[in-house]
């Protein structure tokens, strides 16, 4: 799946924050926080947004793909894109913000930048790897429940990590990546997992919820919706011309899009950082992004449930593991 993951990444979501970037220009006329900028700074700032307003969430597509036990070319490829496009929209962010400091007199060592951005992403791939490794010999020698283990690894991980400027999901990201393709406990650490996921879930998506404010998103609403249904637009028909190109099977085409649009935990992270990195005018572009996460949050799941169901890869997961089951052995 490289080669489509890998196109997707390059043309839907590439091709999409250049679409949000361009909308937002367009719109600056209606958005307030544009009036005291420059011609070059109005520019930058909306390809700031136009990274942030892309971005996806794994969480969702994983919560959907476990609720619905499905598997497939879709279910798959979309889980692929989604992670991928996670780590491509932070180093986007990262480098953009920091030259669009620059345009608003914030001094900005090149060389520092680019050190921060090195920790940030291949530090945390190295600490990810030793954590699967701890991880590793834990589930080796210890028969029982692994899921407290789990998730208190999971706790240090996100606390500990984001005070030394790692980023925890890379570094959970690198550890399950290590668990699965290098040792052989990567469906244990799966089955661990899927035991204890629906609070999590439960969690998330009520702290996510509460996170949305119905007044701020009143007053953004229109501008909201504009970059919703371009950023859904965007997916669907750069997602079909790069499937295309990939030569991808045909549900994939006809339903890549409706995967590409779930959006929670990322874009809202980026929306808090946007408020920290321009705080002149943060708080208001940041409830124009946490205006479209509240309309992706209640229409994107729905829509990526009706494509698994459509494709006929709801359900397969169970069915594929009770047709191995009675597989009989050798």
């Amino acid at each position: 799946l490289l080669k489509i993951i890998g196109l997707l990444s390059a043309i839907a979501v590439c091709g999409t924050i250049g679409l949000l970037t361009g909308a937002v220009y367009l719109a600056r006329n209606f958005l307030p926080f544009f009036k005291e900028l420059t011609p070059l700074q109005t520019g930058m700032v909306a390809l700031v947004l136009g990274v942030t307003m892309v971005a996806q969430s794994p969480a969702v597509v994983v919560a959907l793909q476990s609720e619905m036990e499905s598997d497939g070319p879709l279910t798959r490829t979309v889980l692929g894109v989604v992670v991928m496009s996670d780590l491509v929209v932070i180093v986007l962010f990262a480098i953009i913000s920091s030259v669009t400091k620059t345009l608003f007199g914030s001094k900005a060592d090149a060389l520092h930048t680019a050190g921060l951005l090195a920790w940030e992403i291949l530090g945390s791939i190295v600490i990810g790897v030793l954590v699967g490794m701890v991880i590793t010999v834990y589930l080796r020698y210890v028969k029982g429940s692994a899921v407290l283990f789990i998730l208190a690894s999971a706790f240090v991980v996100a606390e500990v990590g984001q005070r030394i400027d790692l980023d925890p999901l890379l570094v959970a990201l690198a550890a399950g990546m290590f668990l699965r393709n290098i040792t052989p406990f990567g469906g244990r650490l799966q089955r661990e997992i899927e035991f204890s996921s629906l609070p999590v879930y439960v969690v998330f998506f009520a702290v996510t919820g509460a996170t949305i404010h119905i007044h701020e998103l009143m007053i953004v609403a229109l501008p909201a919706v504009i970059f919703v249904t371009t950023r859904a637009a965007g997916f669907i028909g750069l997602g079909w011309v790069a499937t295309t190109i990939a030569k991808a099977p045909d549900l994939v085409r006809r339903n890549i899009g409706f995967g590409l649009m779930p959006q929670a935990g990322l874009a809202l992270a980026l929306a808090l950082l946007f408020v920290k990195t321009f705080p002149h005018f943060g708080a208001e572009a940041s409830a124009l992004v946490l205006g479209g996460v509240a309309i992706n949050e209640m229409v994107a799941p729905v829509l990526y449930r009706y494509a698994l169901i459509r494709t006929g890869e709801a359900g397969k997961a169970e069915r594929l593991e009770v047709a191995d089951a009675h597989v009989p052995a050798n």
